[in-house]
């Protein structure tokens, strides 16, 4: 296939320079009728964002430029067939649930995982066998699984219908998908893998395979995070015949928009033909950029450190910093606010770490003014050490719950759907510490519940929580976003 193409932002320039009446939506009518202030910054949109007219194709029934389009992307990742979403991973994940799920049945999900994955089995009314990821000691946060964990809970519970990981994580920390596809294959069941930070991945030979390349069912990536697609914009990959690809269709119809956005199809289109025609060369130049910077700079700073691997760690993404201070009472909340004051606006923060996320094509000036910025607090802090200057409140070295006992496995006290459905009541935090909880507490970014609705809260939890909210962090999915009180089951 020619890869120079871009067939479907093609069709929509040709749809622009057609110059008909729109009798049809948007109501914008080629942004001929639009807010006036803000005509001028919306103008080179507009005109291509259009609605399946004759020439643009149906995502939802594909036959021409979008058909050409996926196809495209699905021969550059490496998949079999390639489905375009506008709903982001959230959309894809919400999808693959009901694709492989049938209600009642067990499915092994990495604790870890993002809030859609749990959201979308919650929906297919399948029940989650929890397992517990290893914990990156240096930095607190949930980094991989070992395939002898998956190989475990695959005996342990033979019903399992799929299992369902996390690769990279949030921090960029992946684990030996290559061997978990075997075990998951010569089980029976499909391996489906959440792969939204790592659409680079496979694509030069410094990053980390690709979780196609190393045997997955089927993969979705937010093409926006890591590759230059607009905002929403992701892929949904499948191969084998392990997944029923008439029902994930089927299924991502229904999750799916009935009028997606064209911009961002089209943006899909051109991500992918960008990354085969430049972004392959320019990855594995801009990755050794960052790394002599890191260890310049991990030479020369006092008070701040990046990260640069821990042990059993199997993958790391090099696109990603993840910075940390050697004062303890530093949290990430705070120094991600330090980093904002000079100029640089980070991906996340948790209680101990930074993450910076780098582009495809990071030039030297991006990282010399991110070096600045990190030597420039790296003084502050080491100023005040000297001076013994607080800098933050107080924190203890914790780690989340859900990130103890690596490799185990855990089932819900209720299932998810059952408890999202019962009857509840509000009750002070404290007051909730052995009930079972009956929404989803979410620390955010990055989006992983420390609790969802049918489990225990402990004592651990409820200080977790704490402690996030007094050190600057804040949350989603529950009622009351402060988290003085919490939804428990009757």
């Amino acid at each position: 296939m020619n890869q120079k193409q871009a067939p479907l932002y093609e069709a929509l320039r040709t749809y622009e320079a057609t110059k008909k009446e729109s009798l049809h939506v948007p109501g914008h009518k080629d942004g001929h009728v639009f807010d006036q202030e803000a005509r001028m910054h919306f103008a080179s949109i507009l005109p291509i964002d259009a609605t399946e007219v004759k020439g643009l194709d149906d995502l939802h029934h594909p036959e021409e430029a979008i058909a050409a389009a996926q196809q495209l992307a699905a021969e550059a990742f490496g998949a079999e067939q390639t489905f375009f979403l506008v709903g982001g991973t959230t959309a894809g994940n919400l999808a693959a649930a009901f694709a492989v799920c049938r209600p009642g049945e067990q499915i092994l999900v990495q604790r870890n995982a993002h809030k859609s994955v749990f959201n979308g089995l919650l929906l297919a009314g399948a029940h989650p066998v929890f397992i517990t990821p290893e914990m990156e000691t240096e930095t607190g946060a949930a980094s991989c699984l070992h395939p002898s964990s998956i190989r475990k809970a695959l005996q342990e519970y033979p019903s399992i219908r799929a299992v369902w990981l996390t690769n990279p994580s949030y921090y960029g920390m992946g684990s030996d998908l290559k061997n978990i596809s075997i075990i998951c294959r010569d089980a029976g069941v499909p391996l489906l893998v959440d792969e939204a930070h790592g659409a680079h991945y496979g694509q030069a030979e410094t990053v980390p395979e690709s979780a196609l390349m190393c045997g997955a069912d089927l993969v979705v990536q937010s093409t926006h995070k890591m590759l230059p697609a607009m905002t929403m914009a992701s892929m949904l990959h499948v191969q084998g015949e392990r997944i029923d690809r008439i029902r994930l269709a089927t299924v991502l119809a229904m999750v799916q928009s009935s009028s997606p956005s064209y911009p961002l199809l089209a943006s899909l289109d051109l991500a992918r033909r960008y990354l085969v025609q430049e972004g392959r060369q320019k990855l594995p130049e801009s990755i050794d950029r960052l790394k002599k910077a890191q260890i310049e700079l991990n030479n020369c700073l006092h008070s701040l450190t990046i990260w640069t691997g821990g042990y059993g760690i199997y993958s790391h993404d090099p696109l990603k910093w993840i910075i940390r201070s050697t004062r303890r009472e530093m949290t990430g909340y705070q120094l991600l606010e330090w980093l904002e004051e000079e100029g640089c606006t980070a991906e996340m923060a948790d209680l101990h770490n930074v993450v910076l996320v780098f582009a495809l094509d990071t030039d030297q000036q991006t990282i010399q003014r991110t070096a600045g910025a990190l030597s420039r607090i790296d003084r502050r802090l080491t100023q005040a050490e000297a001076e013994q200057i607080p800098v933050a409140k107080n924190i203890e070295d914790i780690c989340l719950p859900l990130w103890m006992n690596a490799g185990e496995t855990s089932i819900p006290a209720r299932p998810l759907q059952e408890a999202f459905h019962s009857g509840h009541v509000v009750v002070p935090l404290d007051q909730a510490i052995g009930c079972c909880c009956a929404e989803m507490v979410i620390p955010y970014p990055p989006g992983i519940p420390l609790l969802v609705p049918g489990e225990i809260i402990t004592d651990r939890h409820a200080h977790t929580i704490i402690q996030i909210q007094e050190s600057g962090g804040y949350f989603q999915g529950a009622l009351d976003s402060a988290m003085k009180t919490v939804k428990i089951l009757r």
